[in-house]
């Protein structure tokens, strides 16, 4: 069942309190593996909360309070990446912006911070822990909803009836070609930035932290003398990713290519994450398959698997380790395209912000009569 499917529901406890409770057990206490007296903090109550359905099935939830903070957010593992949760952030800052605030924020695990910078939130603060797990707290101006926030382009200007007047002018050829144009070059400009030394360790943005169990057990080991493993772990991982970014130039070019009318429709009519959804649809598999051979030569090279294999071992003690980190090089293969995916959306959404800039008499037609 698609994304269409999902229905939301916004309301107060009294009315939701049943199913986003029982989703935050499911995903904060058993999953995360959160105290539950640590996860039930007494301000539902004074919340507006959301609630996401399936197939009248409840898979997702978060809240929002009255300070403006979005907390809460949760979506069950097999109802994962079909955009509840980008919808449901939409939700409560639609909320928050009709009674008038003027920003949102939120603490945000440091493994979904990208997610939320794809929907426009920037950091706000330095890292910080709460209950044993890396936090960042993120901000989100509402008066930059739509194109700074990664909004669909067409809903958020629907408001204005000038708009369609602007688009009538502008073919869909012409359209879907100033797409390709600007993928194209935000492909390009992502694997400049990430296929070089530093291009992962040194930005936050996407930098590939330790796997979730070792994380969790981060403190200990370093207490049992495990530091400087951990720091070498992390930067042997990014430089494996660093050096598998240059593979991806092919098969991105080759997916811009095969970009059609319809596809370049939904990108502009989509979320935040289309593009990402655009290039995971299209080159996911093929780079995966591209990107294994050469991040096991570097974790090979770099004797990373036996760093892993033995920080895991002492996490596997503490019944930390889940199964999905089992493989160091299946796990930096994701996370490095993760990272592309979000640094080749992130240009693009720069792209519709400037189009000027782009360089390109075509994008800046096109996307100048969509500002």
């Amino acid at each position: 069942m698609g994304e269409g499917a999902i229905e939301l529901r916004t309301g107060d406890w009294a009315a939701l309190g049943a199913h986003a409770g029982a989703l935050r057990h499911q995903v904060f206490v058993l999953e995360q593996g959160i105290a539950a007296e640590h996860e039930c903090d007494g301000r539902d109550a004074l919340a507006v909360h959301c609630v996401a359905y399936r197939d009248g099935r409840p898979v997702g939830t978060g809240r929002l309070l009255p300070d403006g903070r979005i907390g809460r957010m949760a979506v069950v593992r097999d109802a994962r990446g079909l955009g509840i949760g980008r919808r449901i952030l939409a939700a409560l800052a639609a909320v928050a912006a009709a009674r008038g605030d003027a920003r949102i924020e939120l603490s945000a695990q440091r493994q979904v911070e990208p997610f939320y910078r794809a929907q426009g939130f920037e950091r706000a603060g330095e890292p910080y822990e709460e209950v044993g797990i890396a936090h960042v707290k993120m901000r989100r101006t509402l008066l930059a909803i739509g194109l700074a926030a990664g909004m669909p382009l067409i809903s958020a200007l629907v408001a204005r009836p000038a708009f369609a007047g602007a688009l009538d002018a502008v073919s869909s050829a012409d359209a879907a070609g100033a797409l390709r144009a600007a993928l194209d070059r935000g492909a390009a400009q992502a694997v400049a930035q990430l296929g070089r030394a530093g291009g992962f360790l040194d930005n936050p943005k996407v930098r590939i932290p330790l796997p979730e169990g070792l994380r969790q057990a981060e403190r200990l080991l370093r207490t049992m003398g495990y530091g400087g493993e951990l720091d070498e772990l992390v930067t042997a991982m990014n430089r494996a990713a660093e050096r598998a970014v240059p593979e991806a130039k092919q098969l991105l070019v080759a997916a811009v290519k095969s970009m059609s009318v319809s596809d370049a429709k939904a990108i502009l009519t989509g979320g935040g994450d289309s593009v990402t959804r655009f290039f995971q649809s299209r080159t996911q598999a093929s780079l995966t398959e591209r990107f294994l051979p050469v991040v096991s030569r570097q974790v090979s090279r770099l004797g990373l698997t036996q760093r892993y294999n033995a920080l895991a071992g002492q996490a596997a003690k503490l019944r930390l380790v889940d199964q999905r980190d089992a493989s160091v090089e299946r796990y930096v293969t994701t996370r490095a395209l993760d990272g592309l995916y979000l640094m080749i959306g992130e240009e693009e959404r720069a792209i519709r912000r400037n189009p000027v800039q782009a360089g390109s008499k075509l994008i800046e037609r096109v996307f100048g009569a969509m500002r």
